[in-house]
């Protein structure tokens, strides 16, 4: 599944040249509310200032995709205490999780007619990959799954535009690139379903990391194109860095063999997102 959505984003990506991202460039009558040429676009909602010509700057945006895990360890081998009769293994969020999804909804507000300061909400969800096997403990092998990673948070961004160019498919595209910041809340994260030798190890779910606010930093490139008078349409793409997890020792304490395995220190993700955009 990976593999396939992977390969679909690549080439809706790599289509941006066959909507026109390489083509010509030869345009007039740029409208300064829609973002885009006269001729390409669908005509602007009466404006009421004295030119008839002012700029729509409040938006409407939400969009969905999924994000993949890029970077990072969620279980760090690395950082346990000096232990012969441990041998762990790390465990990056590509290895504990399924592809996630990532849905935001929020607004821009056009600071000019190629740049919008954006603010968007946001959830995420991956599931769990199931059992994994995380080492060995004497010569037994360990071994547990992850519960389900969820967030929600917001981001604040800012979006340059350059000039559209002539498409194929569509009459207008308008590439951008748009760098955000902001916080997201981790839900709590555990293992269940621990065994050690094939035998169960704890019947209840053991804590990793508590609830956790993180703060975020994401960096995206995209393309959008006018579908009605009112409303564009877009695909994007990038890296979004994600802090770290706050340890919960409870049960994984500084002293004990396990200690340690829960030291995440951030998380690296690949978004890509089918994004709308209704201007007033």
């Amino acid at each position: 599944m990976r593999i396939l959505l992977l390969g679909t984003a690549a080439i809706a990506l790599s289509g941006c040249s066959f909507l026109g991202m390489n083509g010509p460039k030869h345009h007039s009558n740029y409208n300064t509310q829609t973002g885009y040429y006269g001729q390409h676009a669908a005509p602007a909602p009466q404006s009421k200032c004295h030119s008839g010509n002012c700029l729509a700057r409040w938006n409407l945006e939400g969009g969905v995709g999924p994000t993949f895990a890029a970077g990072k360890n969620i279980i760090t081998a690395s950082r346990t205490n000096e232990n012969p009769n441990t041998d762990f293994n790390s465990l990056s969020f590509g290895d504990a999780y399924k592809t996630g999804v990532r849905a935001e909804l929020g607004g821009s507000y056009a600071l000019a007619p190629n740049t919008k300061v954006t603010l968007l909400g946001h959830y995420e969800k991956a599931e769990s990959e199931g059992a994994l096997d995380w080492g060995t403990v004497g010569e037994e092998r360990l071994t547990g799954a992850l519960t389900d990673y969820k967030s929600y948070g917001a981001e604040l961004g800012l979006r340059q535009y350059f000039q559209p160019v002539q498409g194929v498919i569509f009459d207008s595209v308008r590439p951008y690139v748009e760098a955000r910041a902001g916080v997201s809340r981790v839900g709590d994260i555990g293992v269940v379903n621990t065994q050690l030798g094939g035998a169960t190890f704890s019947a209840d779910e053991v804590p990793l990391y508590d609830d956790s606010w993180v703060g975020s930093a994401a960096g995206l490139i995209g393309v959008e194109t006018p579908i009605a008078k009112y409303t564009t349409i877009g695909l994007e793409t990038g890296v979004r860095f994600q802090g770290g997890l706050d340890s919960d020792t409870s049960v994984l304490s500084a002293g004990s063999s396990l200690g340690g395995l829960n030291n995440n220190r951030g998380r690296v993700s690949v978004p890509i997102t089918l994004r709308g955009r209704y201007r007033f």
